[in-house]
C-alpha cells in the first residue's frame, strides 16, 4: 500500500522484483488487496481507489530497493557465507539488510530482526525462528524504533549482527535518523561479530547521524567499486570483504 500510494499505480513484475517474492504470490496479494476496497484491480497490477486517503509519500526506501541491484545481490551472498547453522543473527533495516533476508541459506537460524520488509521475506524460510523488535513505526525505512523497540532487543544475546549505512566517512558510520542509528547500535554493541553491509557508493558520504565507528566493526562488506584510496581506509581500521 505504501509502494501504491508513492506510485499511484503498481504491476506485477515490479512489486515481485521490489519484494523478491514470485508473480503468483503478487497476484494473489493484490486480488485480497482489492477486495477491500482500498485498490483497484486492473490488467497487470493495482492501482488506488478514488476513496483511498492519501497517505505521506515516503519514496526513499522503495527507491532505495530499485537501486544498485546487482551489487547487493553480491554483497548478500557474501554476507551469507559468514553464517553458520545455529546461528543467532541481527538484519537492521535498509535494503542492502533487505537482500540478505532474501539470500539467506535453508539453515536452522534465528533471526533477529527490526525491519518488516526483512520480515517478510524471512517468513517463506520454514526453517528460520523470527524475531521481530517492535516499537514505533517508521514508515521511511520500514522499520521499528523508539525506547520499546530498544527495550525489546537489550537482553537479547546475538552471534552475528548486519547492518547496513547511508554513509561511511572518517571512520564514522551514519545513518539518516537517530533512533534507527540507535538500534543498530544497540545490536552491534549486544553481537559477538559485527558486520558493515553497503556498497560502494557509500563511501565518502556522511548523513546526519553518526551511530558506530568503524574500528568497532569486525567486517565491511562491500562490492567491487570501491577505489584504492577506500579501501586503504578501511583495511587500515577493520576488515575488508569484496563480494566477487
Amino acid at each position: 500500500m505504501e509502494l501504491c500510494t508513492q506510485r499511484g499505480v503498481v504491476s506485477v513484475r515490479q512489486a515481485a522484483k521490489i519484494f523478491g517474492i514470485s508473480e503468483m504470490t503478487v497476484r494473489r496479494d493484490f486480488d485480497e488487496l482489492a477486495a477491500t476496497g482500498v485498490v483497484i484491480r486492473e490488467h497487470g497490477g493495482i492501482r488506488l481507489s478514488d476513496e483511498t486517503p492519501a497517505a505521506p509519500s515516503e519514496a526513499a526506501y522503495f527507491d532505495k530497493l530499485a537501486i544498485h541491484q546487482a551489487e547487493k545481490q553480491r554483497i548478500a551472498m557474501a554476507a551469507c557465507a559468514l553464517i553458520e547453522p545455529d546461528d543467532t543473527i541481527f538484519l537492521g533495516p535498509g535494503s542492502t539488510c533487505a537482500a540478505i533476508a532474501r539470500a539467506l541459506p535453508s539453515m536452522r537460524l534465528r533471526v533477529v530482526t527490526s525491519s518488516i520488509i526483512a520480515l517478510n521475506m524471512l517468513r517463506i524460510h520454514p526453517d528460520l525462528e523470527i524475531c521481530c523488535i517492535g516499537g514505533q513505526y517508521r514508515r521511511r525505512s520500514g522499520s521499528f524504533v523508539g525506547p520499546v523497540a530498544e527495550d525489546s532487543l537489550s537482553p537479547l544475546g546475538i552471534d552475528k549482527c548486519f547492518i547496513g549505512t547511508n554513509g561511511v566517512m572518517s571512520g564514522v558510520i551514519s545513518c539518516s535518523n537517530p533512533e534507527e542509528g540507535r538500534i543498530q547500535g544497540l545490536a552491534c554493541d549486544r553481537a559477538a561479530c559485527r558486520y558493515l553491509a553497503c556498497d560502494s557508493s557509500k563511501f565518502d558520504q556522511l548523513d546526519f547521524y553518526n551511530f558506530y565507528n568503524l574500528d568497532r566493526i569486525d567486517a565491511l562488506i562491500t562490492d567491487s567499486g570501491i577505489t584504492p584510496q577506500q579501501r586503504d581506509a578501511v583495511e587500515s581500521v577493520t576488515t575488508l570483504i569484496v563480494a566477487p
